[in-house]
């Protein structure tokens, strides 16, 4: 039996040419990385990280991939040893590469353990390279509570380019709940101002927000100006962003005669999900026309298709049970003209409105 290499070996053949050599190396990495033995994992840890910290390796792609996947929890008297080493490598990252990802799961897990490291990160958020601050921006969104020193930085970037901006507006989307008050109106703003990728993520997010502000009963921030920008969202072309707005409107109540109008309107809409959506936005609101109901038991029924029975399924589970009252004697009368799992569903359902 020959000697089993040290740590520094094996990091060393994360670089081989011989890729039967770099596989054995990352396996053996992976496995001291996670092991029980608290000096074997730190060695290993502070190994990669010194390595990635090396102008010039060509080593960086395993060891982000190691490190995202097998280090936890990182070690306190490594962590800023760790955000340097990442911080250097970002921007020679491609935007969407899977290493851009992987740095910042690793520079996410560090600041879990240890929060005080964010701020080293601020720098970051102006660089000149746009990889590394929609980087950031992923970062502060995964973090929770302790991210919310950081929001200003994110709220910058929502007028970056696009890649960027895209980034902070899930980020946002994320913290939302934890800083209603401040993020609200940004994803107001978006709402009122983007389109295609932009604007769908802004009425995802603002609905998500608002869902839970009303579901833990919190007070919802004034949103002035909301449904005139959920109006002019309808007449997108992209059904999904129809979807969300009809599904915003429902949750506004009251609203004017004219988005009750254009609700009704959408009930023809070409896309079965946003018709769904939209009949449930008007029996959320209590209207009184019986075109909503007629609309989604037609879609229930046996001669729709799975699609259309699946867009029904998909608005009627999406809202407050509570909201949907006036629909328990329609799904009363087509549940025993189902079968398979949209019988379950409905029977579910049924079950959440008694």
């Amino acid at each position: 039996m020959g000697r089993v290499p040290t740590v520094d070996e094996w990091v060393a053949r994360l670089s081989a040419r011989d890729a039967r050599a770099r596989e054995e190396a990352q396996e053996a990495l992976e496995e001291a990385l996670g092991s029980g033995e608290a000096e074997s994992r730190e060695r290993t840890a502070w190994a990669l990280i010194q390595e990635l910290g090396r102008p010039g390796t060509a080593a960086a792609s395993p060891i982000l991939f190691l490190l995202q996947r097998g280090w936890w929890p990182p070690q306190a008297s490594l962590t800023g040893s760790a955000v340097q080493a990442v911080l250097s490598m970002l921007p020679r990252m491609e935007a969407g590469s899977a290493d851009l990802e992987h740095a910042a799961l690793v520079l996410t897990l560090v600041c879990r353990v240890d929060a005080s490291q964010l701020s080293a990160l601020e720098g970051a958020f102006a660089h000149p390279h746009p990889s590394v601050r929609s980087a950031m921006a992923r970062v502060v969104g995964r973090l929770g509570q302790d991210a919310l020193p950081a929001l200003p930085w994110v709220l910058a970037l929502l007028d970056d380019e696009e890649s960027v901006a895209i980034s902070a507006l899930e980020s946002l989307g994320s913290l939302a709940v934890l800083a209603p008050d401040v993020a609200a109106p940004r994803l107001l703003e978006q709402v009122r101002r983007t389109d295609g990728v932009r604007l769908y993520l802004a009425l995802v997010s603002l609905r998500g927000l608002l869902e839970e502000l009303l579901l833990e009963e919190r007070a919802v921030p004034s949103l002035v100006g909301l449904e005139p920008a959920l109006l002019r969202a309808l007449d997108e072309p992209e059904p999904p962003i129809r979807q969300e707005s009809v599904s915003l409107l429902g949750l506004l109540g009251p609203v004017s005669p004219v988005a009750l109008a254009a609700l009704r309107d959408r009930l023809r809409d070409e896309s079965p999900f946003v018709a769904a959506g939209a009949a449930v936005a008007l029996l959320g609101l209590g209207e009184s026309s019986a075109e909503p109901l007629f609309l989604l038991k037609g879609q229930l029924g046996l001669a729709s298709s799975p699609e259309v029975q699946e867009a029904a399924l998909s608005a009627l589970m999406s809202v407050d049970p509570a909201r949907l009252r006036r629909a328990k004697g329609m799904l009363e009368s087509v549940v025993g003209d189902t079968s398979g799992a949209t019988r379950v569903t409905l029977d579910d359902l049924l079950a959440s409105l008694d």
